[in-house]
């Protein structure tokens, strides 16, 4: 699996998404800590959806269904293609960029990279699932906040230069009756952006453990392409 997936894959799961704002005041600080709040009551979260990637190499963007779960405090797999062509598998410190028709599996190991530019990459992961506000803040500026009537967008930047590297700016978007993810968007260095629309989310629900451990026996090809020498 080239760079070029392993991006595609993982930058999905920072459930995000890019909009317009003003810059953030002391409102928006409230606003975005009572999204945090409510974030800590989600133990588990799975929903459908349709991602879109607009290159600017392409005139017409370019669009996959997909599916996501989420247990905490960090265990998440994503699915892309029906049926699913890549899937990206997190639990606790280890990462699986897993391809299932060809029985392929990169796997990365966030604690491997106890400092640096990796580190601060693989950090972003977990964007969409807050348990800390603390922690939050020490990782995000907030930016400011897009309104509509249904809407509430956080225009968030990463504190950590590497991360930054990766996207200039991250936003979350939520529902403004009940606080819950509408929608993501990255926005990429180059100008390019991926969005994720959600349907049919549902939370704490019980979910099969086996979502989080794929069955790769003898037959699969695992490798670690950024483990330290």
């Amino acid at each position: 699996m080239n760079p070029q997936h392993f991006r595609n894959l993982l930058l999905p799961l920072l459930f995000l998404l890019g909009a317009t704002a003003v810059l953030a005041g002391p409102e928006d600080d409230a606003l975005l800590d009572r999204w945090l709040a409510r974030q800590t009551n989600v133990i588990a979260w799975s929903a459908e959806f349709v991602q879109t990637r607009h290159l600017k190499a392409l005139t017409q963007p370019l669009t996959t269904p997909g599916r996501v779960w989420f247990v905490a405090p960090d265990k998440f797999r994503w699915e892309l293609g029906t049926p699913a062509q890549s899937i990206a598998l997190r639990a606790r410190d280890d990462l699986l960029i897993i391809a299932p028709r060809l029985k392929r599996a990169e796997r990365y190991s966030l604690a491997d990279f106890a400092l640096g530019p990796m580190k601060d990459a693989l950090a972003l992961l977990d964007t969409g699932f807050p348990r800390d506000a603390t922690d939050f803040h020490r990782r995000f500026d907030l930016l400011g906040i897009g309104r509509t009537n249904a809407t509430y967008a956080f225009l968030l930047q990463p504190r950590a230069a590497a991360a930054r590297k990766l996207l200039p700016e991250l936003t979350i978007i939520i529902g403004t009756h009940d606080f819950r993810l509408n929608a993501t968007e990255l926005v990429f260095t180059d100008g390019s952006r991926l969005r994720n629309d959600f349907t049919n989310a549902a939370e704490n629900q019980v979910m099969d453990p086996a979502l989080f451990a794929p069955p790769m026996d003898a037959t699969w090809k695992v490798t670690e392409p950024l483990k330290p020498k």
